[in-house]
């Protein structure tokens, strides 16, 4: 692989009701610094019906109150399902905001509305493309609202990577990682604000290059969902040096 397929949209630069450290400059930063390294396309809309494969209506309804919001979080779960949908031919990566991991299935919180992930996991699983998935959460926060939405759900494993150390949390991936080809998929919530300078303070940009490179080593169907990472002046940076890592697995 030269190039990883990734789906974006200049709606992402929006600058919709949020909090300030989630702000349009995060993803323009990342465009700016992977254009070279990815095959950019446009994300589809998620439309109505399929947010209900994660979330009631009383949550889709409140969001859909800020129409701007709305759109633009639509776009964001649409860019993650053809994300998923791309990576059963190669891996695959979906730059958007607003992020999703703390969304559940009746709430939501920490500048997500709708779970990008978990919508994209179930979509494929309700079509029949895959029978099994494994979600690796890497982001500094609990991913609570995957969680919550796939408890009780067999046919998904998720994985939270949590550590004080950089040792253990590669300790902690690679044992998340271990039997992955028992799945038919890897959905990876990839959030870098464990870096050094962010509020993590925890892992270097070469630890997000091998990070890509463990994750596309374990499973050739990989697709990654922008979370967290609000140091912006070297959020693209970090985010180029995990794409290349999964590139370098491909090559």
């Amino acid at each position: 692989m030269h190039k990883i397929c990734a789906y974006y949209s200049d709606r992402f630069l929006d600058d919709y009701d949020t909090v300030d450290c989630e702000n349009p400059y995060r993803v323009a930063d990342v465009y700016t610094r992977i254009k070279d390294i990815a095959d950019f396309r446009q994300p589809p809309p998620c439309p109505f019906e399929d947010l209900t494969l994660c979330h009631s209506t009383r949550l889709i309804e409140s969001v859909q109150s800020d129409a701007g919001l709305f759109e633009v979080a639509r776009l964001a779960a649409g860019g993650a399902m053809a994300a998923a949908q791309a990576s059963l031919e190669a891996p695959s990566f979906a730059l958007v905001r607003p992020p999703g991991h703390h969304a559940g299935f009746d709430f939501n919180g920490g500048f997500c509305f709708f779970n990008n992930i978990a919508l994209a996991t179930r979509k494929l699983l309700a079509t029949g493309a895959v029978r099994s998935a494994l979600i690796v959460d890497i982001d500094l926060h609990y991913g609570n609202g995957t969680i919550n939405i796939f408890r009780d759900e067999e046919a998904v494993q998720f994985a939270n990577i949590q550590a004080f150390t950089r040792e253990e949390f590669f300790a902690e991936l690679e044992r998340a990682i271990d039997g992955a080809q028992r799945f038919d998929v890897i959905g990876c919530s990839a959030g870098f604000d464990t870096y050094i300078k962010d509020w993590g303070q925890l892992l270097h940009t070469d630890d997000f290059n091998r990070i890509g490179y463990l994750l596309a080593s374990s499973h050739p169907h990989l697709f990654s969902v922008l979370e967290g990472g609000y140091y912006v002046p070297d959020l693209g940076k970090n985010v180029r040096a995990y794409l290349e890592g999964i590139l370098e697995a491909c090559s």
